[in-house]
Order: C-alpha cells, then sequence, then structure tokens
C-alpha cells in the first residue's frame, strides 16, 4: 500500500476514462520494501524519485524537501503488452488488400475506449497497437499510454504476416512461397523513407507474425536476407529452433497460453530467454480479457521460466522488441515514470494491482475504485 494516501480520486484514470486532464506531477519520493527493476534484479529497501514525469533516481536518500511515499508492497515498472487490438476496429481486419504497409495504428487509437481502463487495472501501461494477422503487411504499429490516453511513439514498427494465417485458398498468396514472392517485391520495391525501406535499413523494427516452427525459421531467413531487426509474434514452440533464433538477433513474443497449451510450448519461453533471447508476452486483450498478459506470464513461469525473467518479459524485453527500451521498461534514471504497486510478487496471480503511476501521474488507486478487479 502506498502510506498516505496522497493524491484524490478524482485524479484516477483521468486520462482513460476521458476526465479533465491532471495537473502537472510533482516531484515526489517513493520508498519501496522491494524493487523490481525489469530487468532481473530485485532491490531492497529503495527509494526512487519521480520529477517532470521521469525517474530522476534510484536509490540513496530522499530529497530533502521531497515528499516521500512509503511503499509497503512491491514496485515494478509498468507492465507492456506487445499486440493489441483494444477499440482499433476496422483498421485492424482489412480483408480486401494483402499489402496495406503504410497503414499506421495510430489513427485507430481510441482513447476513450472503456476498456483501456480495465488493462491499467492490470498494471499495463503501455500497449504496442498492432494490424490484425490475415495481411502480408499489415501496416505500422502504434505505441499508445491507455492510462494517459497519448500516442507515445506512432509507426513504431512494421507487422508483417508470415504466417497460414496470411495465406488464402482463393487469392495470392496461396503458399508460403507466394507470401515471400509477395513480401520479397514490396521490399524491393518500397519507396525511400517508407515503413518497408526503414525497416530494410534497419531502422524499424518488424514484428513477423509465425505459428509453426519451419514458419519460423523461413522468417529467421528472410530476415536475414533483407537486414531486418525486430521479433517473431505468435511462436508455439521453438525447441530446434532455439539457435537460429539467437542467431538471428530476433526476439519472440508469445501469444497467451490456452488452458491446452503443451509443454513443449510452455517451455519455449525458459529455452528462449537462456539463449539470451529477448521475450515478451501479447495482452490481445480484446479476445482475451484485461488479465490475459499476466496469466500468460504465470503459465510460462509454472513451465519453468523464473519469475524475474517472466517480469523482465513483460517489462524490459518487451521495451528492447518494441524500440523504446531507452524510455521504457525499467526503473532506471531518465526512464518514464510508469510504475505499479503490487500486494505481492508481480508474476504472482494472487497479488493484486495497488496503484498505478504513468508519466509520473497517479492513475489508479484501488482504494478509490473499491478494490474492483479488472477480469
Amino acid at each position: 500500500m502506498l502510506t498516505p494516501l496522497l493524491l484524490e480520486p478524482a485524479l484516477v484514470l483521468a486520462g482513460a476514462l476521458g476526465g479533465p486532464p491532471p495537473a502537472a506531477p510533482e516531484t515526489l519520493a517513493l520508498r519501496a520494501a522491494h524493487v523490481h527493476v525489469g530487468d532481473g534484479t530485485v532491490l531492497e529497501d529503495t527509494v526512487v524519485v519521480l520529477e517532470g514525469g521521469k525517474i530522476a533516481r534510484v536509490g540513496g536518500d530522499a530529497p530533502s524537501g521531497v515528499r516521500v511515499i512509503e511503499v509497503d508492497g512491491h514496485l515494478s515498472p509498468g507492465l507492456i503488452a506487445l499486440r493489441d487490438g483494444t477499440g482499433a476496429g476496422s483498421e485492424r481486419t482489412e480483408s480486401t488488400r494483402k499489402l496495406t504497409p503504410t497503414v499506421d495504428l495510430a489513427r485507430a487509437f481510441d482513447p476513450e475506449h472503456p476498456d483501456w481502463a480495465r488493462l491499467v487495472r492490470e498494471g499495463i501501461t503501455t500497449v504496442v497497437l498492432t494490424p490484425g494477422s490475415s495481411r502480408v503487411a499489415g501496416g505500422v504499429g502504434a505505441i499508445v499510454s491507455p492510462a494517459l490516453g497519448e500516442v507515445v511513439k506512432p509507426g513504431a514498427l512494421v507487422c508483417l504476416g508470415a504466417s497460414s494465417r496470411s495465406l488464402s485458398t482463393n487469392e495470392e498468396p496461396t503458399s508460403y512461397a507466394g507470401l515471400y514472392a509477395h513480401l520479397g517485391r514490396a521490399f524491393s520495391e518500397a519507396a525511400d523513407g517508407s515503413p518497408l525501406a526503414r525497416a530494410k535499413a534497419g531502422s524499424l523494427p518488424v514484428m513477423m507474425e509465425v505459428v509453426e516452427r519451419s514458419e519460423a525459421m523461413l522468417a529467421v531467413e528472410f530476415a536475414k536476407e533483407h537486414g531486418l531487426v525486430g521479433a517473431l509474434v505468435g511462436l508455439r514452440r521453438a525447441d530446434g529452433a532455439v539457435e537460429a533464433i539467437a542467431a538471428s538477433g530476433l526476439g519472440v513474443v508469445f501469444e497467451p497460453a490456452g488452458v491446452g497449451a503443451s509443454r513443449t510450448t510452455l517451455m519455449s519461453a525458459r529455452l528462449l530467454h537462456e539463449a539470451g533471447v529477448p521475450i515478451a508476452f501479447t495482452a490481445d486483450a480484446e479476445s482475451r480479457g484485461a488479465a490475459a498478459l499476466r496469466m500468460a506470464a504465470a503459465a510460462y513461469v509454472r513451465a519453468g521460466l523464473g519469475s524475474e525473467a517472466a517480469l523482465q518479459a513483460m517489462t524490459h524485453g518487451a521495451a528492447e522488441i518494441a524500440g523504446v527500451s531507452g524510455s521504457h521498461g525499467t526503473i532506471a534514471a531518465g526512464k518514464v515514470a510508469e510504475l505499479v504497486v503490487w500486494s505481492g510478487a508481480p508474476t504472482d496471480l494472487t497479488s493484486r494491482v495497488l496503484h498505478v503511476f504513468a508519466g509520473g501521474e497517479h492513475v489508479y488507486d484501488a482504494q478509490a475504485h473499491g478494490g474492483q478487479e479488472a477480469r
């Protein structure tokens, strides 16, 4: 908990729910019993100073004259969901064209959508809004803040479909050979400065959707050929492909594991993490619910992924894949003040979100909301 409770309920989720904008954040210090940095490190009895919407300092004593808030629980970075479509509507589901690489999902962001509040109550402060999976080149994803109702970074990464989900029986591409022929032409013909040209230059990350191991191997080869950086998203099992993926420099983003997920699927996250591959998880909250991100992480923890490694996947790993690790993903000086106070360890599903800070603002207080759950 926070002691004392310093902020008025009127400020809670003001950005996400369309209320009046809060005043500029004051400088304050949080003294937390447990600080989960996001890179696998846990600090005990540590002061985190927030100033101007950013983290000014981690460690040492609180500055003189600054209000100090005692955090009895656990403090972590805000969680980052790599892939969601909340409120995006038809912008995600174009069905008449397979190649729409310039579509920018930032234009589909609806800051007033009520489901954003549910994600914030689950500790999710940053979301990558992406197109659906039916297109070969679906456009560019946008990084958004569901708590503040803001687009953090438009045109953040290019989304490519490299799985059977992008194939059709009655129109091209109908095969993987046709799919990569489509992609190859699109990259070779990309105009200077376009998303695909920037991806080929290595200045814009890609997210390549794959499901099966064979699809991952094809994607790895294509990425190597065209100098692409970024991640594979949706891979169900990595056994037999870990070495190739690690050598490619690509990360892997896992979808929420269903009830019937095999142990081989669940163990893939551990194998890749141990090989040094950045991993993260999707939220897919519009279809799976706001709690899907943490539930996915918990499933992989039960299969052998360490709890801090799972938290790292939801914070630093996700920020690294999305290309925003310089500003998000860890509790470190200079980063945006996106913080969550938990009643227990962040990856323990019995732990509750007590408070959320976004951009240095106190945007959610469980007590002010009567202990409402987002599930």
